[in-house]
């Protein structure tokens, strides 16, 4: 879905309950500074106590252990185009 400076942002499908997620991830590989994954961990602690019709529903925040770490962030996926796409029609 896109890229940012604090991760990368996959659509993803749960098949086990048939829903689609946007799934933030922040790997150790892209980190110089251990601020970034702090405010990443902030990020998911503020998601996870919102509740709002406005802003998609918090799923989950987990971490996998591989050659690196990775962090992940899993939200309902919100309808609608990206920003890059609605730009187009501007230009």
């Amino acid at each position: 879905m896109g890229q940012g400076g604090s991760g990368t942002t996959y659509a993803v499908q749960h098949l086990e309950i048939n829903e689609t997620f946007a799934l933030k991830c922040l790997s150790l590989n892209w980190v110089n500074d251990w601020k970034v994954v702090e405010l990443f961990e902030r990020e998911a602690k503020i998601l996870s106590q919102l509740n709002h019709p406005a802003i998609s529903r918090y799923h989950e925040y987990f971490y996998i252990d591989t050659s690196n770490r990775s962090f992940y962030i899993a939200q309902q996926q919100a309808p609608g185009k990206s920003l890059a796409a609605m730009m187009e029609t501007f230009v």
